[in-house]
């Protein structure tokens, strides 16, 4: 039996003056695509990482973990901030770059202050370029579903700090290997590393995913999501420093 679109969600169809169907659903789709590009990316959907090694998640309730995870989809992202870190006014990266492949990274047009023209070359990409790292920060950003999930279940992002890059790249290749199937495929253990004092995130016990299906019609929302750009509307290049005065002599 044929299944019955629910009331209301029938899509309108006009004619043009020419006499030709124009399928509104087609140009709903272009926008949905466009509108990506028109805001921010959104910032209640993140799981967050504290520095008391804890997970927290956007309805605001903490977990210690380890927890379970479909990691939908993931993307590498570089990010470039002018002056010191400060966690109660944070501002939008002077440089970023979004992309699938951390070798091939070229800093986004919407960059307010582009440091280079390919992520590889920049100056500020290099280790030693901030003490004993880099200052601009590379990470993985990822879409993830909790196991179970269905076709309405939000999408979370959860990020891959610096610190942690070498041990999720570690785990996607033993996935890709051992599976033949990319992480999807699999629930995945995001737990921390006891032996650091500081938090970073470890994967692992990949366990067949029972809701591919569901898990997989999900990855073109993920991507997009994923390659959503942030808001750098309110940027303000930081102040020059302050040449110090020489001395002066007696």
């Amino acid at each position: 039996m044929a299944t019955k679109k629910p009331a209301g969600t029938a899509v309108a169809v006009k004619k043009t003056t020419a006499g030709n169907i124009v399928d509104i659903r087609a140009l709903l789709a272009k926008e949905v695509t466009d509108m990506a590009s028109r805001v921010g990316a959104p910032g209640g959907d993140s799981i967050k990482v504290t520095q008391d090694k804890k997970f927290e998640f956007p309805d605001g309730t903490k977990s210690a973990g380890p927890i379970k995870l479909v990691i939908v989809d993931f993307v590498s992202a570089n990010s470039f901030y002018e002056g010191a870190y400060d966690p109660n006014n944070i501002s939008p990266p002077a440089c970023f770059s979004i992309g699938s492949n951390p070798t091939q990274m070229v800093p986004s047009e919407n960059s307010p202050v582009k440091q280079a023209s390919a992520c590889g070359a920049c100056p500020m990409n290099q280790f030693g370029s901030a003490g004993n790292g880099k200052a601009c920060k590379n990470s993985r950003v990822l879409a993830v579903l909790p196991p179970g999930a269905t076709a309405d279940t939000p999408l979370w992002i959860l990020k891959v700090s610096p610190t942690a890059l070498k041990a999720f790249d570690a785990y996607v290749t033993s996935v890709v290997r051992s599976f033949q199937l990319p992480p999807v495929s699999v629930v995945t253990e995001v737990s921390f590393d006891e032996s650091l004092t500081y938090a970073s995130l470890r994967f692992g016990n990949p366990e067949p995913n029972e809701d591919l299906e569901v898990c997989f019609a999900r990855k073109e929302e993920a991507m997009t999501r994923l390659k959503t750009e942030p808001d750098v509307s309110q940027f303000e290049s930081a102040p020059p420093k302050k040449a110090t005065a020489p001395a002066r002599r007696r």
